[in-house]
């Protein structure tokens, strides 16, 4: 017995949309910052649910006056709060301005989060522990208006993280056309040699240099979920 499922226009956009947004949960994981506005978009549905007691609000554009130009911005506030997981999927707005937005514990916890997390850094700038031996380091403390040069002449990768980044990529490649264009083949091409040497575990240089160049090429793709995830999932690659 064979089913056959076929999809009209409108649900393939759907569900490329949703994998956009899920590439961007995985990849982005441990990017805890949401843009400044759609931070002040969180604060003042925080705030609102503090008066009513429920996660689930509703608003008119009118309600988030303090962001500035939030009319053209309000679709990117939206996404970003989708992709950070502080809101459901499920919140929406309608062309009249009206929203209904589904808090999660990620956006009811988010700004507690974030101080926590702002003070466990703290905590660890001013600790400095060593076990083993260490090299390629230089420390100055008590100097004021000091400068230092440091040459460092090791390259290094987790080989471990830039392979699970590219299998989380690499899922999506039936989309990449699609968001890349002319430049699709490139960026598998570059995917696919970061790979094998990711599976050999050997020139690391290489490695920062294709993925730089990766970088470099979804930075060139506008409105795109899928090459913003790429570069953001990029930068996790070197903090």
């Amino acid at each position: 017995m064979s089913v056959s499922v076929k999809f009209n226009k409108q649900g393939i956009e759907k569900i490329r949309k949703q994998m956009e947004r899920e590439l961007n949960r995985q990849i982005q994981i441990g990017v805890s910052d949401l843009r400044k506005d759609s931070e002040k978009f969180l604060e003042i549905v925080l705030r609102e649910r503090e008066k009513i007691g429920g996660d689930a609000l509703s608003f008119i554009l009118e309600d988030f006056k303090e962001i500035p130009n939030i009319q053209m911005n309000i679709k990117t506030i939206l996404d970003d709060l989708k992709i950070h997981g502080c809101i459901g999927d499920n919140s929406s707005m309608c062309v009249t301005g009206e929203m209904d937005i589904y808090l999660t514990m990620e956006g009811i916890e988010y700004f507690k989060e974030k101080e926590r997390m702002n003070q466990l850094e703290q905590m660890s700038s001013n600790v400095n522990n060593f076990y083993g031996s260490v090299s390629n380091m230089q420390m100055q403390q008590g100097t004021i208006n000091s400068t230092q040069t440091q040459t460092i002449t090791t390259e290094s990768v987790d080989f471990e993280k830039v392979a699970q980044f590219v299998e989380k990529v690499k899922k999506y490649d039936p989309l990449l056309e699609d968001e890349y264009g002319e430049q699709a083949t490139k960026v598998q091409e570059k995917l696919d040699e970061i790979s094998v040497l990711v599976q050999k575990k050997e020139n690391p240089g290489k490695i920062k240099s294709l993925l730089m160049e990766l970088k470099n090429l979804s930075m060139g793709v506008g409105g795109s979920l899928i090459a913003t995830g790429i570069v953001e999932g990029i930068k996790l690659l070197f903090i």
